[in-house]
């Protein structure tokens, strides 16, 4: 493996620059890394989302620079000429991590953290594990810094339960987790941490209120003031999760056992239509309150066809997708449709602002701690469930629809017209 060094892309009076250079693999893929030096005795390998580079990167960058940890930013959408998007990174081997961990950290000769988001987390897990099989020491890796991981083989569609990649459950290095809370998987992070805790991981959990996945990756265009304010924050949050970790003891040769998959791999489905349900029928039901202070209890729909929506107000999907389901209300109730919408870990005032000029007729429930959207095993949102007229589930998506599109009214319709 080879570096080069192109050029110089930015200068600060205090000597915090950044530097482009070209790390060779042993593949022979040369792999731009936006480097900006530090004199500390850190280094940090900050591994790109799916969906690539981001140009706020940098000022994180040049402040955790300021505090003495160095920065290498590795671009491998361009590296490897893959399109930048969700998914877009699956097919990257960990061994490839691994070079750049290893790079980064023989060049420096500093302690190597590595900063990472999303999707991209499993893969750094695995590559970890690769290195500690090699015999990595704790003073060359301090261990991992992760935003909201994605660590589910797949995300369920709704009514199926959760399996978590094997090596979440075979991971020993110490773990910063920061995990927005404007997300659905806030709602699930402790069965997170507590499979990363199975391999013996010492993991610490940081809560951040306020602000969405992405908060310092996305365009400043699609941020919120908070998450710009929060991202203006994170050298010094992050500066402090090093700290933490440094001090973290880890015997990275006694390497956990990889549980086998239960479960094969899976991306999640996208598609026009519905998909039908094939998990087991559970008992479930729905006493909750709606925002006028009612009490709603869906046996109350007994012989309806109904439309069951977990959303929130944060969530651009769910947005998309209420008028749709307004349409789909006045299409169908004459037919025996009903559709009921579930805000999660909202408040009253804040949905009533949110639906002022979003009105709709169907009735708005409020699940303040997630219990139901837990209980209906829920993992992402929006997530719906269609229900027959005996309250069977029939369908259970994520992801936005248009819910008055005909062929998904032609499906609905089977539904309404079976006795």
């Amino acid at each position: 493996m080879k570096i080069i060094i192109l050029l110089l892309l930015f200068f600060l009076p205090l000597s915090v620059f950044a530097e482009e250079r070209l790390v060779e693999l042993q593949d022979g893929t040369e792999i731009p890394v936006e480097h900006v030096a530090a004199a500390g005795e850190r280094v940090m390998l900050w591994l790109p989302s799916e969906f690539g580079m981001s140009p706020r990167q940098l000022a994180v960058a040049q402040g955790l620079a300021e505090s003495g940890i160095e920065v290498w930013m590795p671009d491998l959408h361009s590296g490897y000429f893959i399109p930048q998007g969700r998914y877009s990174l699956n097919a990257l081997p960990p061994e490839v991590l691994l070079e750049l961990m290893q790079e980064a950290q023989s060049t420096s000769k500093k302690q190597l953290y590595v900063f990472v988001s999303g999707r991209m987390a499993p893969k750094t897990l695995e590559a970890i594990r690769l290195w500690q099989m090699s015999g990595v020491q704790k003073e060359q890796l301090g261990g991992a810094i992760l935003v909201s991981p994605k660590l589910y083989v797949g995300t369920p569609q709704g009514g199926e339960e959760a399996v978590f990649i094997p090596v979440a459950r075979a991971t020993n290095a110490p773990v910063y987790l920061f995990q927005p809370a404007n997300t659905a998987q806030h709602w699930r992070i402790n069965s997170v941490v507590s499979a990363l805790e199975e391999g013996g991981a010492q993991v610490y959990l940081h809560q951040l209120k306020g602000v969405a996945d992405g908060f310092h990756l996305r365009p400043l265009d699609d941020t919120e003031p908070q998450e710009i304010e929060l991202t203006s924050r994170l050298p010094a949050m992050l500066n402090k999760a090093i700290q933490l970790l440094s001090v973290t003891p880890v015997n990275y040769a006694s390497v956990p056992v990889l549980p086998e998959l239960s479960a094969p791999v899976k991306q999640a489905a996208s598609s026009t239509l519905l998909k039908p349900y094939v998990g087991e029928q559970p008992e479930l039901a729905l006493k909750l309150a709606d925002m006028q202070g009612n009490q709603f209890d869906l046996a109350q729909l007994k012989n309806k066809v109904v439309v069951l929506n977990f959303w929130a107000t944060w969530c651009p999907p769910c947005v998309e997708e209420i008028p749709s389901l307004e349409r789909l209300r006045e299409l169908m109730q004459a037919d025996g449709l009903e559709v009921v919408s579930i805000d999660v870990g909202e408040s009253t005032a804040d949905i009533q602002a949110f639906l002022k000029d979003k009105p709709v007729d169907f009735p708005v429930l409020l699940d303040p701690e997630a219990e139901a959207f837990k209980s209906w095993n829920g993992y992402a949102f929006p997530t719906t469930f269609v229900l027959d007229r005996e309250h069977k589930i029939q369908y259970a998506v994520f992801g936005a629809f248009e819910w008055d599109a005909d062929e998904v009214v032609e499906m609905l319709r089977q539904l309404t017209e079976s006795s």
